[in-house]
């Protein structure tokens, strides 16, 4: 349990509500308890146990209802993405985890994947302070095979990104037969009362000088500011200007672009536009004389702070490190906002070594349920494979990235 967590005897019971699509299946443990397992196709039909869930449960900020539920409605209905839902309650009635889960194709084969697999950085269940820490594999596989005897129409479990721990608790799904997923995500620990302090603790003189220099010539060259979007109209402002931002930085690099699909923007936007998603975002900028030269769109839940959107100019003001003189900005409003916990989430970037002391370990879970199913996932596990060993390879990471560099101009749009 982490330091954060509300302790069991004072966690509220979420009763299961609404209407479930199949039977309850019953999971009986090792240890005597029983497991219902139910699994619903909508996320309304289980909007009101799931958000007391929310409220003390083990879990990031991509598994709230809110944030799903605004992607389920702009992403997932394009792409007509069916939803399952599997909460699973102990002999009392109690909701202990919600499994937010969907069917896609595969290579044409219906799957069960994390809901948001593509567009959320970390993956995982939503877990009540009470569930059994001494829950075993054995009862972890009952569970994900009551789960998909009532969606028969699936060959396969492909759990990607999932976390091996939330919230220092370790993930119990984490008991069933994976493989590192190809990235890790990464975090800062704040330590020390203030931003100053903790920043003298982890750079030299030296480092600290030369980022004083570069801010010093940075607001030469015109007025120097730090914004927190506030207001709705604010917030869509500057988030189109932090994606329009990230596109150009991006395809110079010859990256394809994650946020340039229509619906993708369409969610981002909605979460600005939604009452309950909006309390947790956070729309952020560094400008000089009021145009952008560095943003961010993050998260914040339970003392931790998700930097999930960053954004850098790539014009003449760039080598005056604007990215950095923003990532200072953003990590003193933590201290005065008293986040403990600062999540540069998925991926290996090399600054982040850096500034991170703590390292978020990545699964996939693959589980075949039929021969489609196993055959399927051969694919991805090849690629996977290959991931892996080119980010763990500096030779060919650099390789990979000058052939996608070289080759990004001439592939279709």
């Amino acid at each position: 349990m982490s330091q954060n967590a509300i302790s069991p005897t004072s966690a509220p019971s979420a009763k299961l509500p609404g209407k479930q699509i199949s039977p309850v299946n019953l999971v009986r443990s090792s240890g005597g308890m029983r497991y219902r397992v139910s699994v619903y196709r909508s996320l309304d039909e289980c909007a009101v146990a799931w958000r007391l869930l929310e409220g003390v449960a083990h879990a990031t900020a991509f598994q709230q209802h809110a944030w799903l539920n605004a992607w389920l409605e702009t992403v997932g209905h394009v792409r007509e993405i069916e939803p399952r839902i599997a909460l699973v309650r102990d002999d009392a009635g109690d909701l202990m985890m919600v499994l937010p889960m969907a069917v896609e194709r595969i290579f044409g084969v219906p799957t069960l994947v994390w809901l948001a697999q593509d567009e959320a950085d970390y993956h995982g269940p939503l877990i009540h302070p009470k569930w059994d820490a001494h829950t075993t594999r054995e009862e972890i596989g009952r569970i994900l095979s009551a789960v998909a005897d009532n969606v028969p129409e699936v060959h396969a479990f492909a759990l990607t990104k999932t976390l091996s721990t939330i919230e220092g608790v370790a993930n119990p799904l984490g008991l069933m037969e994976h493989s590192l997923h190809p990235s890790s995500g990464h975090a800062i620990t704040l330590t020390g009362e203030d931003f100053e302090t903790f920043y003298a603790g982890i750079r030299s003189k030296s480092t600290r000088k030369r980022d004083r220099q570069r801010r010093r010539r940075l607001e030469e060259t015109g007025t120097v500011e730090f914004r927190v979007a506030t207001s709705q109209e604010d917030q869509h402002n500057l988030l189109d200007a932090i994606l329009d931002q990230k596109a150009l930085w991006l395809a110079d690099r010859g990256i394809s672009n994650p946020f340039a699909p229509a619906e993708v923007k369409a969610f981002l936007h909605h979460l600005i536009n939604d009452q309950a998603a909006r309390g947790t975002l956070h729309i952020s900028a560094l400008t000089v004389n009021g145009k952008v030269v560095a943003g961010n769109v993050g998260y914040v839940r339970n003392e931790r702070f998700y930097a999930v959107i960053g954004s850098v100019t790539d014009g003449d003001l760039s080598r005056h490190s604007p990215g950095t003189i923003h990532l200072h900005e953003l990590l003193r409003w933590c201290y005065a906002h008293n986040i403990r916990t600062f999540d540069l989430t998925v991926g290996d970037e090399g600054y982040k070594k850096d500034w991170c002391d703590a390292h978020q370990e990545l699964i996939d879970i693959r589980i075949p349920l039929t021969a489609i199913g196993y055959l399927s996932s051969i694919p991805c596990r090849i690629k996977d494979t290959v991931k892996r060993h080119i980010k763990a390879s500096p030779f060919l990471y650099n390789l990979a990235t000058s052939l996608r560099r070289a080759w990004r101009p001439v592939l279709p749009a």
